[in-house]
C-alpha cells in the first residue's frame, strides 16, 4: 500500500532534517514543503513519488542536500532550483526527467554532488 506525503508536513517551520527515504510514498511532491525555511536535508530517495518536483522547493535558502532519485518523477527539473545558493548535493538520478539541464544549475557554486543519470535528459540549456 503506498500513501501520499502529507503537505501538512509544510507547517514544521523549525523542521532541519527531512528524511523519508525508503518508504511507500506514491503521488506528487507537495509544494507546501516549499515552506520549510530551516530545511537543511530532504530525503525521498527509493519510493514512488511522480509527476514534477515542485518549484516552490527553489525557496529552501537553508537547504543544503536534496535526495530525490530513484522515484519516478518526470517532467523538466525546475529552473528554481538554481535559487539554493547553500545546496552541497543533488541527487536526481534514476527518475523520468526530460528536456535540459538547466542553466540555472551552473549558478549552484556550493555544489559538490550532482548526479542525473537514469534520466531522458538531452542537453545542458543556455
Amino acid at each position: 500500500m503506498f500513501c501520499p506525503i502529507p503537505p501538512a508536513l509544510g507547517k514544521l517551520a523549525a523542521l532541519q532534517d527531512l528524511n523519508l527515504d525508503g518508504n511507500q510514498l506514491s503521488g506528487h511532491i507537495p509544494p507546501e514543503l516549499g515552506k520549510l525555511g530551516a530545511l537543511k536535508t530532504l530525503g525521498l530517495t527509493v519510493n514512488k513519488l511522480d509527476g514534477p518536483i515542485p518549484s516552490e522547493l527553489g525557496h529552501l535558502s537553508a537547504l543544503k542536500k536534496l535526495y530525490l532519485s530513484r522515484n519516478q518523477l518526470s517532467g523538466p527539473i525546475p529552473k528554481e532550483l538554481g535559487a539554493l545558493s547553500r545546496l552541497e548535493t543533488l541527487w536526481l538520478n534514476d527518475n523520468n526527467f526530460t528536456g535540459t539541464i538547466p542553466a540555472e544549475l551552473g549558478e549552484l557554486t556550493a555544489l559538490l554532488e550532482l548526479y542525473l543519470n537514469g534520466n531522458e535528459l538531452s542537453e545542458l540549456a543556455g
